[in-house]
């Protein structure tokens, strides 16, 4: 995830997002009965429904063993996040200041929830509110592949020993501008000095966050390309032409974050929902691990 705004970035496009219209699906109610197919998901014909949470308390745990939908704290972070990082509000969970959810444990192995196999495609989307509309304020939903992790599984047999591609996808991180901003990072390197290409879609124009908001975005493995949605609405899109091809074995998964631009100004962040698609068969887990030596 993009944590510096004097890090190389590309905006590929500005989109309006004032006066679109809120929640065009009828999911704000009953967000995971509502079966119909998402605007994104449909433009693909990524009609399979992989999973949808409304996430609870329940849903959250700090044990690396337990199978769970949801895990507090990445596998990067030196220890899981305590659960008093959040709360509930009604039926919706709330991430409090430095919460983060990951659905893959943190030792990079699955959790409850399926993976998602680039090669399949696919579209998933969050619904997303704030507290208030603070400039500080740096929610984040997103993706990553587990087979970046610790182990170095992002490693490619030929390449120097050490060296790791992946790609990264940003739905959307709030606080770089006044709308909304969407990003595909493509990574490569060896650690700590890896280098990246940002691609994005985004807008200066104003969004009032504490107003519920769909943010979606789709992978297309054939086109090459990720496009953007919010509330419904296709709001751009960028090649990954430049992404190798073997990106497209990998297996990703969603991560929740509330996170700040350096004041630390405290925030809420409401998650009533959030789901993925394909138009392939449910995605498996992995079997095995790739060669990490060259």
């Amino acid at each position: 995830m993009s944590s510096s705004p004097k890090l190389l970035r590309i905006l590929i496009a500005a989109v309006m997002i004032t006066g679109l219209p809120k929640l065009s699906f009828s999911q704000q109610t009953t967000p995971c009965s509502n079966q119909a197919v998402p605007p994104g998901a449909q433009k693909l014909n990524y009609v399979k429904r992989v999973f949808c949470v409304v996430p609870t308390l329940a849903d959250i745990t700090t044990d690396n063993s337990a199978t769970a939908n949801l895990y507090s704290g990445a596998w990067y972070a030196a220890a899981p996040t305590p659960l008093s990082n959040y709360r509930m509000s009604g039926p919706t969970l709330v991430l409090l200041n430095g919460g983060g959810v990951a659905t893959e444990r943190r030792n990079s192995t699955a959790g409850a929830l399926p993976l998602l196999l680039a090669s399949a495609g696919f579209y998933v989307e969050f619904q997303e509110r704030l507290s208030d509309n603070d400039a500080d304020h740096f929610p984040a939903v997103w993706l990553m592949p587990l087979e970046h992790d610790g182990r170095k599984d992002d490693h490619v047999p030929g390449d120097p020993a050490g060296f790791e591609h992946w790609m990264e996808l940003d739905v959307d991180e709030g606080g770089w501008n006044a709308g909304a901003l969407g990003t595909m990072l493509n990574w490569s390197g060896i650690s700590p000095n890896y280098q990246k290409v940002n691609l994005q879609v985004g807008s200066n124009l104003g969004m009032d966050r504490t107003e519920d908001h769909i943010f979606g975005a789709s992978y297309d493995p054939k086109a090459r390309q990720v496009t953007w949605w919010v509330d419904g609405i296709s709001v751009g899109s960028v090649s990954t032409a430049a992404v190798p091809s073997f990106i497209n074995t990998y297996h990703y998964y969603l991560l929740i974050n509330n996170q700040n631009h350096g004041k630390n100004k405290p925030y809420e962040m409401y998650i009533p929902y959030f789901s993925a698609w394909t138009g392939a068969d449910t995605p498996m887990a992995p079997t095995g691990l790739k060669v990490t030596s060259p």
